[in-house]
């Protein structure tokens, strides 16, 4: 492949100068041909300050737009002696095609990941070794772009995406999460009166010609108005809300077995993919090719979604201290200095498992994840709002009415917009069901995957239960820690429905999702139950109908029970420690 000619614009030429004079670094765009011929716009920064190469290569393929020769990671990488590379994916921004969310970087008809991988180690700067980074679906693209073993894929730093779209995402728990529409609306993918193959994805998004365009089109095209109005991703997503041959088409998860590269993968505890990233590393290591296995690297902090990249130390309303801002740039700059310049700088001999233990706010070095020498405590919800380690004899249930009309706000945690990370969930809470321990007498560390047991009714065919973790400081601050969500029709699978019986007791076993928390001594730990989370999730109407005719809503009256025959519970992963003081 060669540079796209400067007669064919628009071409982006950078030249790099350095206070003294010298040139740096240079950057140039490609148009790169996928195997079906559609073009792929390609930023390329070459490292001239170290010679002529060649170059071990690192690539980013990402749909939020490539910087056009301004991108921070292309230019730093190009300083330390890499060909940087830098894409457009498949329809965003200055590439050629039409763009669908994951499918084209998979194991699919088109494999641009495979293709761009190959184009970049056959160039004459490049020494035929590259190595993948990016977080959320930068790292999407990589993961689903290593099964098809590209020859000359040496390495990946991956970062916060999930394991199983479906499952750990979208419909975790069955429930639809906000995020997957929202992430539609704000790249402009959600609605269709746009033009194509324009810069900036809809330059004109909202003007008269958009909407007279859109009304050609439906006329031509026949169908329904959402069919016209909404992107065929959308009518996807909320048209499949069951595990389905339309999910497994991104089913990461099922295609770890042929993943052959050593990886890097990086999380938060308040990040929503922590699940995924330590599925990643526990499985891929598992059953994945020989350089796979004994080759991938687990790295948790304190973070939210994109924070790690940021240097934040401060997440929500608590600042872990300088210990959780790292130098990110230099992380994957350690990793891929050993894998793609041969370069023995120690990581390989590490620990494979770094995570930041908060309450205690420092890392610590690790051999697997979740820790062996967890061991499991359960606390069960008792009258009067207790957690407690006794568990109960006869007791009554405890009742609130859930009204999808008026759902509990989402405060802390995983949201994708603000209020996230550490936050003081008590303004949730007094909508909500809460049992709390006494306070604690020693410092207890919870690392690993909490499970909460619920044994509950509802007078609805359907409702959903979501259970919260925090950590109750002294001064009454109730710290967000982890949450998750179960709708009751998923219980038995998430395949096909299976509705509820009114006013009949099941049994919820809901994963709190991997943590790393010391309870200070005086803390208390407390449980949260409630039946919504919004705009976390989508509100259950109650009505056992699915989401497009889920209305009008119904109230329902639910019940938690925490008696002998049906002792609900959360099951947590204490470590034990060498000195356990006041």
């Amino acid at each position: 492949m060669t540079w796209r000619s400067a007669l064919s614009l628009p071409l982006f030429l950078f030249l790099a100068v350095a206070p003294g004079g010298a040139q740096t670094h240079e950057c140039r765009e490609a148009m790169v041909a996928m195997r079906d011929g559609v073009e792929l716009a390609t930023d390329v920064y070459l490292p001239t300050a170290h010679g002529p190469g060649p170059f071990p290569v690192v690539l980013t393929r990402t749909p939020y737009g490539k910087g056009d020769c301004d991108d921070t990671s292309g230019k730093y990488f190009a300083k330390h002696g890499y060909a940087a590379v830098s894409q457009d994916e498949r329809g965003r921004y200055r590439s050629k095609g039409v763009y669908y969310w994951l499918r084209d970087s998979a194991w699919h008809e088109r494999r641009d990941g495979y293709d761009t991988i190959e184009w970049a180690a056959s160039q004459p700067w490049s020494n035929g070794k590259v190595g993948t980074m990016g977080s959320s679906f930068t790292c999407a693209n990589q993961l689903l772009t290593a099964p098809t073993r590209p020859p000359h894929l040496a390495a990946m730093f991956c970062g916060e995406f999930a394991s199983n779209p479906y499952r750990d995402i979208y419909y975790a728990g069955g429930a639809l999460h906000m995020i997957m529409p929202t992430w539609l609306l704000t790249q402009r993918e959600m609605v269709k009166p746009l033009p194509e193959n324009v810069p900036g994805q809809g330059g004109y998004l909202g003007s008269g010609e958009a909407w007279l365009d859109w009304y050609e089109r439906r006329q031509e095209s026949g169908g329904s108005f959402d069919e016209n109005l909404f992107s065929r991703m959308y009518q996807d997503l909320i048209g499949s809300p069951y595990y389905n041959d339309y999910w497994r088409e991104f089913a990461i998860d099922e295609h770890y077995a042929e993943m052959d590269v050593p990886i890097f993968h990086l999380g938060g505890w308040y990040d929503r993919h922590v699940h995924g990233t330590v599925k990643h590393f526990n499985e891929i290591g598992r059953i994945g090719g020989t350089r796979a296995r004994g080759a991938q690297k687990l790295y948790i902090g304190p973070w939210t979604h994109g924070a790690a990249a940021r240097g934040a130390s401060l997440i929500g309303d608590i600042d872990f201290g300088p210990a959780a801002a790292i130098d990110y740039d230099a992380l994957r700059k350690r990793w891929f200095d050993y894998h793609l310049k041969g370069i023995d700088n120690g990581i390989m001999a590490e620990p494979p498992v770094q995570i930041f233990v908060m309450g205690e706010n420092r890392w610590r070095s690790e051999g697997e994840f979740p820790l062996k020498r967890a061991q499991s405590r359960d606390l069960f919800l008792r009258s009067g709002g207790l957690l407690t380690d006794d568990g109960p004899g006869e007791e009554a249930p405890d009742r609130y009415d859930y009204d999808p009309r008026k759902p509990v706000p989402t405060i802390g945690g995983d949201l994708f917009v603000e209020p996230n990370g550490a936050r003081d969930h008590r303004p949730a809470e007094e909508q909500s069901l809460t049992y709390t321990t006494a306070p604690l007498e020693r410092d207890t560390e919870v690392t690993g995957i909490p499970r909460v047991e619920l044994f509950a009714s509802s007078s609805a065919l359907d409702t959903d239960w979501v259970v919260t973790l925090s950590d109750v400081h002294p001064d009454g601050y109730s710290q967000f820690l982890r949450q998750n969500i179960l709708r009751a029709r998923y219980r038995e699978g998430d395949e096909k429905p299976v509705l509820m019986e009114p006013g009949k007791t099941y049994r919820f076993a809901i994963d709190v999702y991997p943590i790393s928390n010391v309870f200070k001594a005086g803390h208390r730990i407390r449980l949260t139950v409630a039946s919504s989370s919004f705009p976390k999730w989508y509100p259950n109407g109650n009505t056992g109908r699915e989401i497009n005719e889920d209305f009008p809503p119904v109230v329902a009256t639910n019940q938690i029970y925490h008696d002998r025959e049906r002792p609900s519970r959360v099951t947590l992963p204490i470590v034990p420690r060498a000195e356990n003081t006041r």
